[in-house]
């Protein structure tokens, strides 16, 4: 009841937090959306901030998990090629009401706050059609070499619970290739925290030693 409470008032402050963070991240989320085509899989739809960039030939099938985003993201679902459904990812393979696999799935803000990031690279492994792209957007950890990395390190405990879950000392870009993701194409930039954005196809998973 209190954690539900507590999404309730994340969802509703969600987009006015994150408002100039998106002045910048918005230009990154049309350019990996606008070549999308086919079935697509969404996962953590969040407010629903990216469906108004899909092209209208792209069948979205959108997953969130939180019952307060997903309520959110309704209000913003204004394209009959929009499909929503209030998931987390890890269900989306017995799902009766969505493909077995795509041609995209689109990683969006979403690795920092999964329970298991190897688990879930292994699954949009599974979930990607042979030739399927994974379009990456996610903000990563520093790392402790820097003061900055230091930082998301000490203030991670606290922060981590007051985002219902974002973690910020997560390396999604390592975890995905060590999964056996190639990148197609990739960009690192920093605005507020380092991210990292990507096209991505399924090779072969890294063994490590």
């Amino acid at each position: 009841m209190i954690r539900k409470a507590y999404q309730h008032i994340l969802a509703q402050i969600y987009d006015p937090f994150l408002a100039s963070l998106e002045e910048v991240l918005t230009a990154h989320r049309k350019e990996l959306l606008s070549q999308t085509h086919g079935q697509v899989l969404e996962v953590g739809a969040g407010t629903g901030v990216n469906f108004k960039f899909y092209p209208p030939h792209a069948e979205v099938f959108a997953v969130e998990p939180s019952p307060a985003m997903y309520k959110k993201a309704l209000k913003k679902k204004n394209a009959s090629n929009i499909h929503l459904f209030n998931m987390a990812v890890e269900e989306v393979p017995a799902s009766p009401h969505l493909p077995d696999r795509f041609d995209f799935i689109v990683s969006m803000l979403v690795m920092c706050s999964v329970k298991d990031e190897r688990k879930v690279a292994d699954l949009y492994k599974q979930l990607l059609k042979p030739g399927g792209k994974l379009l990456v957007l996610e903000h990563i950890h520093s790392g402790n070499h820097t003061f900055y990395g230091k930082f998301q390190t000490i203030v991670n405990p606290v922060w981590r619970p007051l985002s219902d879950g974002c973690n910020l000392t997560r390396r999604q870009d390592l975890v995905l290739k060590e999964a056996g993701f190639v990148p197609l194409k990739e960009e690192y930039f920093r605005t507020g925290t380092d991210w990292y954005k990507a096209i991505m196809m399924a090779g072969n998973k890294v063994k490590n030693n």
